[in-house]
């Protein structure tokens, strides 16, 4: 798992939206939680989020995404080594908790909703929580279509040409799971020519070549869809709703997760 991290991390200056929040994304952030006089906790390093919040706390197990993407600790931010579903945090602690993507990179409904319940139970009485998410639709898309879409223009990112490629193939695991290098082995499989597809979407070789860090990866993401991360989530929430991030290239499948009034156990 710290391996795959490590390749990510290499490759993140080519890495771009939906994988990587675009600004009309993080404005969601604040929009709907209000961060400016909040102490922020934060699943992961995301660069683009680091600025949010009166202070931040970010929380990866990966040394490498710290050390390589995280833009460095200040007065008022810092990131530490820690366990997502075993956060170094008392109970009730927490005014704010934001991720970005963190729910599909957990394998199962069961990890998941343990990530929800940590939160819940980190979270104080009136904190609240955003996490966007990555959602597949009810129905998956059929690989050819999403091979049609693209040749034809109509896939914004190479990026997110890599997340209808995952939410197509997932769509037939009861966790919508599926392991990286699949993710792979499809892609290669509709589009055997990487030049041709270059010179068909103007997209540049080396970030088409970022799809090649799946290759020994031992990791498995998922991407359930948006009604069953409700679903999960209000287990631990009373309040909860989905929030439009944005106008991006599939953001109608990159809701914000909002969560409130967590429940106590």
């Amino acid at each position: 798992m710290t391996e795959h991290w490590d390749a990510i991390r290499r490759h993140w200056r080519l890495l771009g939206s939906p994988l990587c929040p675009p600004p009309e994304a993080v404005a969601a952030y604040e929009r709907e939680l209000s961060l400016q006089s909040v102490d922020v906790v934060l699943l992961g390093v995301t660069p683009e989020l680091a600025g949010l919040g009166r202070t931040m706390l970010a929380i990866d197990e990966s040394t490498a995404m710290i050390s390589g993407i995280w833009p460095g600790d200040t007065a008022s931010r810092k990131a530490v080594i820690g366990n997502w579903l075993e956060l170094p945090l008392g109970d009730e602690s927490a005014g704010a908790v934001i991720g970005d993507g963190c729910l599909s990179a957990l394998d199962s409904s069961v990890a998941r909703q343990a990530l929800l319940a940590e939160i819940a139970r980190v979270l104080k009485s009136d904190g609240r929580a955003a996490l966007r998410a990555y959602a597949s639709p009810q129905v998956p898309d059929d690989l050819q279509e999403v091979r049609a879409l693209t040749l034809s223009g109509g896939v914004a990112t190479f990026h997110e040409l890599k997340w209808r490629i995952a939410m197509a193939c997932a769509g037939g695991d009861p966790d919508r799971a599926i392991p990286v290098r699949a993710i792979l082995d499809a892609f290669d499989a509709l589009f055997a020519d990487r030049e041709a597809l270059a010179a068909t979407t103007g997209w540049e070789m080396p970030v088409i070549g970022t799809i090649d860090v799946y290759a020994n990866s031992q990791t498995v993401y998922s991407f359930a869809p948006a009604a069953t991360l409700v679903e999960e989530a209000s287990r631990f929430f009373d309040r909860v709703r989905l929030a439009p991030t944005g106008t991006y290239g599939l953001a109608e499948r990159c809701p914000l997760l909002v969560l409130k009034s967590p429940r106590r156990r």
